[in-house]
Formats: structure tokens, C-alpha cells, sequence
């Protein structure tokens, strides 16, 4: 359904490749042409996830984020050994955006519910996407930081309502 063949390589072994399609349902990708996804596609890596894998453990440093093409995981905090979990992520979502820009530790553990299929986005790719395709690159980052900015307005609104409540309640 998502996938079809990658043209075989000089050994003659050939790996599946992401159908444009697939692609269309990852939200920051929407906007693209098929043949700017079968570009973006070509510098992706496809990783399976099975059902209660950990794929990102909090501390620790990253260099790639990845894009849910079919699944569900879970964002979660241990905060004094119980599990805390900050959202549910399907199809279509993204993660791991910061440590591709900074290289820096995971702010959470990313735990698969169910088996996912996810494309796999590194920093050296995308590097290498934006010297060879700058316009397929451009629409990428334009994507991630649209969707930023959404996650800080509604964690903002979290935080207000948060501290709203607490003064209520005499906190």
C-alpha cells in the first residue's frame, strides 16, 4: 500500500521506496508535488517499529527526526519511575525535530503502541536534500516550522490555563 521498489543498486539488490501517496498523509508534506516527493523520498530511510519499542529514549542525543506513515506511539516522561504521557502520535505526525536541528538530548521517550512504519530523516540528508532539491528542502523546514509554532501556542495555552487553575485553587 505504501510502498513500491527502489530501482535495484550496483550489487542488484533493490529495497522498497515510499509511494508519493504515502508520503501525502505526512501533514508537513502535503503541500508537495509528486514528483517533490519522490525526490524527498529518495533521501529517507524506511524504519518498521514493533509494537512496544522504544525509538528515542529521553537524554539521550539525536541527529534525526522521523515522520509517521502508519502507526501509533507515545510521548512519554518516567517522572519518579511512572509513566507520564504527553501525547499520542498516528499517521500523518512528525518527531524528533529538535535533536535534527541541535544534536542535543531527547526530551522524551518516544514508545511504540503498535507496529508503525515510520521514514527516518536525518541531519546529513537533509543536508544533502537541501543542496540537491533546495526547493523540496524549503517546503520541509517551511512545514516543520509551521507546526512548531502550532505546538507553542498550545503548550502556551496549557501553561495559562495551568497557572489559571493553580491561582484558583489557592495554589
Amino acid at each position: 500500500m505504501f510502498f513500491g521498489q527502489k530501482p535495484a543498486n550496483d550489487n542488484g539488490v533493490s529495497s522498497p521506496a515510499v509511494r508519493p501517496g504515502a508520503l501525502r498523509r505526512v501533514k508537513i508534506l502535503a503541500g508537495l508535488t509528486d514528483e517533490q516527493l519522490s525526490r524527498f523520498a529518495r533521501f529517507m530511510q524506511i524504519m518498521q517499529a514493533p509494537q512496544w519499542s522504544t525509538l528515542v529514549t529521553q537524554g539521550e542525543h539525536g541527529d534525526a527526526m522521523y515522520l509517521i506513515l502508519e502507526g501509533e506511539l507515545r510521548v512519554r516522561l518516567l517522572i519518579g519511575g511512572r509513566e507520564s504521557i504527553l501525547a499520542t502520535l498516528g499517521p500523518g505526525d512528525f518527531f524528533g525535530e529538535i535533536s535534527l536541528f541541535d544534536h542535543g538530548p531527547r526530551s522524551a521517550d518516544i514508545v511504540a503502541n503498535q507496529d508503525s512504519f515510520l521514514l527516518k530523516v536525518t541531519a546529513a540528508s537533509l543536508q544533502t536534500l537541501a543542496n540537491e532539491a533546495p526547493d523540496v528542502a524549503t517546503a520541509f523546514y517551511f512545514g516543520v516550522g509551521k507546526t512548531l509554532a502550532m505546538r507553542i501556542r498550545a503548550d502556551n495555552k496549557r501553561f495559562s490555563d495551568s497557572v489559571s487553575y493553580a491561582r484558583f485553587a489557592g495554589m
